[in-house]
């Protein structure tokens, strides 16, 4: 039984948008629910639409568990309380009212025996291209082990409904018709599937006792369109938290994830300001070129000691993947012309509309790079001889071509015209 004077602990974190707090569960509220449903889900075999999600504002976020015997290595969190709660060890305890309302069909589920609060809701729509649509989950209380066999019965479902209104639940325990739920899993009822994790003290998740990797399966017709509600609700009171963990691998998902590393950069001066813009990354690493370096995911504005043209580069990194993004920014005046003698290029018209010819020398294979002052890259290319560039898209102002070859590089500014 854990002591109610924990959730003191739980205050210093709200805060946050992501944590990994004591443990290896990494929890980001940055993402919308859209935004996950449409990154994870999109493929081949599904087409999601229509996503909304319900809940407290803290209830829902992007995990990754990777590190931890959760056995699902990312995806989507719902819980009843706090996501970042989740992310402590065995002892903490993840109990906080996120005042939503409970869920009539959940309640329902179990026989309208009890009433729920404090639900989460996760609806879309999806247009399926296979004959199956399946998840897979973890779903983890505080109720456990205490209140096994109680009113207290937090429970949660994945409801497929058909375009004639059948609507089915499909998180089930394997090999059965029950309903996932404290009182249907737990240590003295379909064992197997249950993980104890107050008893092995764990230091990953702070809910007691969570399912093993369950999967929910349904039936589809290829070519037809569902309705898809993940929910979870407490049941009895408030106070004690259920989550569901969702894998990213789940309707055709990947196991694996790229962190794409994207950053909005702006020039003031002789600093920068960097705005990271990445995704699902758990790890940033920043060059800013001149020697510093940094790991905080929003740096502050980086200073400058001397005018030059510096490259800076972002990594991410997650459990599987990293990434890199990279854009050159120039600090204090910039020459009309800044050549090596090695590369001779010319660049005209200038000032130019809708398009812009390079020439260079026939005898190599050059690398370009339009970017605007504040080093943003819009066009990259190739060039041998005569090459002509399209510049639509690009709106009137000042921007620099960079040509690179074996013997260094070139710089050049040219004007854009309306």
């Amino acid at each position: 039984m854990k002591k109610i004077t924990f959730t003191l602990l739980l205050g210093c974190c709200l805060f946050l948008s992501s944590i990994r707090a004591q443990s290896d569960l990494f929890i980001d509220t940055t993402y919308t629910a859209e935004q996950m449903v449409m990154d994870f889900f999109d493929n081949s075999m599904i087409t999601p639409s229509n996503v909304t999600f319900n809940g407290g504002s803290a209830s829902l976020a992007f995990f990754e568990a990777a590190d931890t015997d959760l056995g699902i290595p990312a995806g989507i969190f719902i819980c009843t309380g706090n996501v970042h709660d989740a992310a402590n060890s065995y002892d903490f305890f993840a109990a906080t009212a996120n005042n939503a309302p409970g869920d009539p069909d959940l309640e329902a589920l179990l026989g309208g025996q009890y009433v729920s609060y404090d639900a989460s809701v996760l609806e879309f729509d999806i247009l399926v291209n296979t004959d199956t649509a399946a998840f897979t989950y973890v779903f983890g209380s505080e109720e456990y082990p205490e209140y096994v066999n109680s009113s207290f019965n937090d429970v949660f479902a994945f409801y497929m409904t058909d375009a004639s209104s059948n609507m089915t639940n499909i998180a089930l325990v394997p090999n059965d018709q029950m309903p996932v739920a404290i009182n249907n899993v737990h240590s003295g009822l379909n064992s197997n599937y249950y993980v104890d994790n107050q008893g092995l003290m764990g230091q990953h998740i702070a809910y007691d006792g969570f399912t093993t990797p369950l999967p929910a399966t349904y039936v589809a017709t290829s070519g037809n369109s569902y309705h898809v509600k993940i929910a979870v609700t407490d049941m009895g009171d408030q106070v004690f938290d259920s989550g569901v963990f969702i894998s990213i691998g789940s309707l055709g998902g990947s196991d694996t994830l790229q962190p794409p590393a994207d950053a909005q950069v702006a020039v003031n001066g002789n600093s920068v300001s960097v705005d990271n813009l990445s995704r699902y990354a758990t790890s940033w690493f920043w060059d800013f070129g001149d020697g510093y370096t940094t790991t905080e995911r929003y740096p502050g504005p980086h200073t400058y000691a001397a005018d030059g043209e510096y490259t800076i580069t972002l990594t991410t990194q997650n459990f599987c993947c990293t990434d890199t993004y990279t854009t050159v920014v120039q600090i204090g005046e910039v020459n009309n012309t800044t050549e090596l003698a090695a590369i001779p290029f010319e660049l005209f018209p200038n000032p130019a509309t809708d398009q812009l010819t390079i020439q260079a020398p026939l005898d190599e294979l050059f690398q370009y790079e339009i970017t605007d002052i504040s080093g943003r890259s819009f066009k990259l290319g190739t060039c041998q001889g005569t090459e002509t560039i399209g510049l639509s898209g690009l709106t009137p102002g000042v921007y620099h071509i960079r040509v690179t070859g074996e013997a260094g590089t070139a710089v050049k500014r040219f004007l854009i015209e309306e």
